[in-house]
C-alpha cells in the first residue's frame, strides 16, 4: 500500500512538472583572485540562478605552481574536481602529464559551441600543443580570453610632458630610440619615474616585457616545435641591454614588487606602468570610488623594433583526466553546459577584468565594443599577440620563470653583465631541453 501511495504521488508531481531529481553537483576548482575573482564569482552565481538542474560550486586554489601541482595530483589519485581553469601556455606541460581530457567533437557541439568562433591563433596554438606531444592535433581545452602585456599611461603626466595628443592618447612612442627619448622627457618635465616595474619577488613581469622586446625583434626560441636559442645572442642580449639601459638611467622602476608596481602608478607617482591588462579593472574601480587622482588611458603595447608581436596568454577551460572515476554521463552534460555558458552569456563579465574574449561573437557585441577601456586596446592588442613557446618547461608554473628571476633579473639590479645573464640563460634552457627529452 506505501509503496503504491509513493508511486502515486511521484507520478502526481511528475505530471505536474516538478522533479524529484536532485540537481547535478558541479565541482569547479579555478586561480582566480583580485577582479578576476569577483568576475567568475558572478559568472558562477548567476549561472546557479538561472536554472535548476546544475548547481555550481567554486573553488579558489592558489595561483601558479601550487595549483598545477594540486590538479596533477588528483589527476593521478583518481580525486579530480569536475572541471578547472588552466592556463593555454601550461598546456604542453598538462598534455606531457596525461593531466587534460580531450574534448571530442560532439563534446563541444553539446555545450553549444563551435571552434571556428574562437580566436584562430589559439586554436591553432593548442593544435600545435596537440601535435607536439601526441603526434596530432585535438581539443583539450575551451580558450576563454586572450591576456596580453599592455601600456597604461597617466594622461595628466603625459600632457605635461608635451606627449599627449589631441585625441587623449600618447605620442612619440614608436620605436626604440624615440620610445626612450619619450622617458627621458617625463623624466625631465614631470619629475616622475616614467615606467612603474616589478622585478623583486617577480619572475612574470621581467619576463613578459623581455619575451616582447625579443619577439618584436622577430626573435624566435621555437622552430618547427624545437628548441632554438641561436637567436638569444643576438635579439635576446638586446631586449635586456634595453631593459638594463632604461634601469640604469631611472626610466624603469628597479627592485619593486608587482604590489609596488602597481601601487606607484595608481598613485600618480609614474607615467606609465607596463603589465597585463588585467590590471584594468583595478584602475576603473579606484576611478569610480574617487580614489584615482588622474584620467588614464590603455594601449597596446607599442612597436619599438621590427613588428608588433608582444607577450600573451590565454585562460582557457578544461576537464581533467580521471581513469578512475570518469565523469558521468550526466555530470559531463552539466560541466559542457556550464562551460558553454561561461563563452557566450559570461563573456562580457569576463571581459570587465580587462581581457579580451576569446570568443569571438562576443567581440562582436555592441555592449562589448563600447566597453571602457577595452575599447581602447583590444583589437589591437589582440592581433599583435603572440603565445609562450609550446614546449613544456615554458609558461606559467614552470621552469623558464624560475630561470628569468635567477638569469635575466640580476642584470637588471646591476648584479651581473648582459652577457652573463643571456648565456646563463641559455644554458638553462638547453638543460631543461634535454631533461625534457628524457
Amino acid at each position: 500500500m506505501r509503496k503504491s501511495l509513493t508511486a502515486l504521488l511521484t507520478l502526481g508531481l511528475a505530471v505536474s512538472g516538478v522533479s524529484l531529481a536532485a540537481p547535478v553537483a558541479v565541482n569547479f576548482w579555478d586561480f582566480f583572485g583580485g577582479g578576476d575573482g569577483v568576475r567568475m564569482k558572478a559568472i558562477v552565481d548567476n549561472f546557479n540562478k538561472s536554472q535548476s538542474d546544475i548547481v555550481v560550486t567554486r573553488t579558489t586554489q592558489v595561483w601558479g605552481v601550487p595549483f598545477y601541482t594540486k590538479v596533477h595530483t588528483a589527476v593521478v589519485a583518481g580525486d579530480t574536481p569536475d572541471m578547472i581553469t588552466y592556463h593555454l601556455s601550461h598546456m604542453p606541460q598538462g598534455m606531457t602529464l596525461g593531466d587534460l581530457r580531450e574534448f571530442t567533437t560532439a563534446d563541444i557541439t553539446a555545450a553549444g559551441l563551435a571552434m571556428k568562433d574562437f580566436q584562430p591563433s589559439m586554436v591553432k596554438t593548442m593544435n600545435d600543443i596537440a601535435k607536439n606531444v601526441t603526434g596530432k592535433a585535438g581539443t583539450y581545452a575551451l580558450p576563454l580570453d586572450t591576456h596580453t602585456y599592455v601600456v597604461y599611461y597617466n594622461k595628466d603626466l603625459l600632457k605635461k610632458a608635451g606627449l599627449l595628443g589631441a585625441d587623449g592618447t600618447p605620442t612619440g612612442l614608436t620605436g626604440v630610440a624615440n620610445f626612450t627619448k619619450a622617458l627621458q622627457t617625463i623624466k625631465t618635465k614631470t619629475g616622475v619615474l616614467p615606467i612603474s616595474f616589478s622585478t623583486a619577488q617577480d619572475t612574470g613581469t621581467p619576463w613578459r616585457l623581455w619575451d616582447t622586446l625579443f619577439l618584436q625583434q622577430g626573435g624566435n626560441l621555437v622552430t618547427n616545435g624545437k628548441l632554438n636559442v641561436a637567436d638569444l645572442n643576438t635579439k635576446g642580449k638586446v631586449a635586456l641591454q634595453t631593459m638594463v639601459d632604461w634601469t640604469k638611467q631611472g626610466l624603469l622602476a628597479k627592485n619593486s614588487t608587482y604590489p609596488a608596481m602597481v601601487a606607484l602608478f595608481t598613485a600618480g607617482r609614474a607615467a606609465f606602468m607596463m603589465n597585463g591588462n588585467w590590471e584594468a579593472p583595478t584602475l576603473v574601480d579606484l576611478k569610480a570610488a574617487g580614489k584615482l587622482k588622474f584620467d588614464f588611458g590603455m594601449m597596446a603595447f607599442p612597436k619599438l623594433f621590427v613588428n608588433n608581436d608582444t607577450w600573451a596568454d590565454s585562460h582557457v577551460l578544461a576537464i581533467p583526466t580521471n581513469t578512475k572515476k570518469p565523469l558521468a554521463p550526466e555530470k559531463l552534460s552539466a560541466v559542457l553546459k556550464f562551460m558553454g555558458y561561461i563563452e557566450k552569456t559570461g563573456g562580457l563579465t569576463w571581459a570587465g577584468g580587462g581581457h579580451v574574449p576569446a570568443y569571438v561573437p562576443t567581440r562582436n557585441l555592441p555592449d562589448f565594443k563600447s566597453l571602457s577601456p577595452n575599447n581602447q586596446y583590444s583589437d589591437k592588442a589582440a592581433s599583435q599577440i603572440k603565445l609562450d613557446p609550446i614546449l613544456t618547461y615554458f609558461g606559467v608554473g614552470n621552469s623558464v620563470y624560475d630561470s628569468v628571476g635567477n638569469n635575466l633579473t640580476p642584470a637588471l639590479l646591476g648584479q651581473g653583465t648582459v652577457d652573463k645573464s643571456i648565456g646563463a640563460f641559455k644554458a638553462d634552457l638547453q638543460k631543461f631541453d634535454a631533461a625534457a627529452k628524457k
